[in-house]
């Protein structure tokens, strides 16, 4: 319990300084008020340089089961191919997922990343960016992979990383709970702007789509009320490249908003930009 606070901790300081890159804010964390667990506080506490108060609420959106067994079959057929050199595109990022238990029984694993690494090459280069459908398919098996192209300026020397897509949709349970949970407690936080940050930790996930299936809900706006804005972080890169993702999902989305950072350099960057 103690590490997983520290790592909650970890996860909202970088998104915090990557919403401070975006938005031009000057918010540090003032206090970590959910450090006594006997009392029902927000996660974070932020100021900025004009005594503007900032409340951050987080939590771990990871709506799947049997995860430690699927996590065996993908680390050894799409994850061992993560940041592979013949997969990596100069400037881009390339965020590539398979679907859980998309590996039938049968099929023997190491076919898999051998077949992936004979085609996918010549594919990625012309790829547009944005969300793109790839299948690899030979007479045993076939593979659909999501893959997420991201324009990251000539002097990126590429990254290729590799996930899991969650198996379906897992209806709005998972991201309602969360609401009912946190939003109570981050609206009557004593602050200037109410952000709940939703966190998932895998390259594809369905945060938006889980949102948009309950948000329009009497129930969901009464617990919304008191909050200004919804983000989501991407953790997906953090242990092996350093890196955050981050898009606001309510009141609005807009494309701009979809920015990274890498937390050992520093080095932003924003869609569009």
């Amino acid at each position: 319990m103690v590490a997983a606070k520290i790592r909650d901790k970890d996860v909202i300081s970088y998104w915090l300084t990557l919403y401070d890159r975006l938005t031009g804010s000057t918010y540090r964390i003032a206090e970590w008020p959910d450090s006594d667990s006997s009392k029902k506080n927000v996660d974070a506490t932020c100021i900025d340089d004009a005594k503007r108060k900032l409340a951050i609420e987080h939590t771990l959106i990871q709506p799947f089961e049997h995860e430690k067994r699927d996590a065996v079959v993908f680390l050894q057929t799409l994850g061992a191919l993560e940041n592979d050199p013949a997969l990596l595109q100069p400037g881009y990022m390339c965020l590539a997922s398979q679907p859980v238990g998309s590996i039938s029984k049968g099929v023997k694993w190491s076919t898999v990343p051998k077949e992936v690494l004979k085609r996918l090459p010549s594919i990625l280069p012309g790829l547009p960016e944005g969300s793109n459908k790839v299948t690899i398919a030979t007479s045993d098996w076939s593979l659909d992979l999501v893959i997420e192209k991201l324009n990251l300026g000539p002097n990126y020397p590429g990254k290729f990383l590799a996930g899991r897509q969650w198996p379906g949709d897992p209806g709005p349970e998972v991201i309602l709970s969360a609401i009912r949970n946190k939003a109570p407690k981050l609206s009557v936080a004593a602050a200037d702007k109410r952000i709940l940050l939703l966190e998932k930790d895998a390259v594809a996930g369905t945060i938006d789509s889980q949102l948009d299936m309950v948000k329009g809900s009497d129930e969901v706006r009464r617990l919304l009320a008191g909050i200004d804005e919804i983000w989501a972080a991407n953790t997906a890169g953090l242990q092996s490249e350093n890196v955050i993702f981050s898009h606001k999902l309510w009141p609005e989305r807009d494309r701009a908003s979809i920015c990274s950072l890498d937390v050992a350099t520093g080095e932003f960057w924003q869609a569009g930009r």
